[in-house]
């Protein structure tokens, strides 16, 4: 069974974390599970509708995260993860997209631990006015 967390504190302040291997845990929330319209975050449905909103490398690292997380907690060094998504070796090209979902609330960072959603919540009524034209008529339909 994999590791959850239930993340409950403040957010972290990315700009001074000095850690270079991150602990990337599932975070399991039985009520955003339970949401009719809910989605897994390693799926590509997650992909299409969340992408506008966190763009695309913060959404990518949130469906690979994911896709570990569900077999327990993953070590990510900060160099893999900029080599994974394409970031080169920039240090705060890998934490923005982290501090983004973190404000989505799709992660929870604690010190070098990342929890990350299994299940996102539907998208919110602000996200779906803000979706592309053909996103909203495929939503619609």
């Amino acid at each position: 069974m994999a590791t959850t967390s239930n993340p409950t504190e403040p957010a972290t302040d990315h700009s001074d974390v000095e850690v270079s291997t991150l602990t990337v845990v599932a975070w399991q929330d039985p009520l955003v599970e339970t949401m009719p319209g809910a989605m897994p975050t390693a799926s590509d449905q997650a992909l299409v509708w969340w992408t506008p909103s966190v763009g695309p490398t913060g959404i990518l690292m949130a469906h690979r995260f994911a896709a570990y997380a569900v077999d327990g907690p993953s070590q990510w060094t900060v160099p893999d993860i900029a080599a994974t998504f394409g970031m080169g070796n920039s240090r705060g090209r890998v934490m923005h997209p982290l501090a983004r979902l973190e404000r989505f609330g799709i992660v929870s960072c604690h010190g070098s631990e990342v929890a990350v959603r299994l299940m996102l919540a539907p998208l919110t009524r602000r996200q779906r006015v803000s979706l592309p034209g053909y996103l909203t008529d495929a939503l619609d339909d």
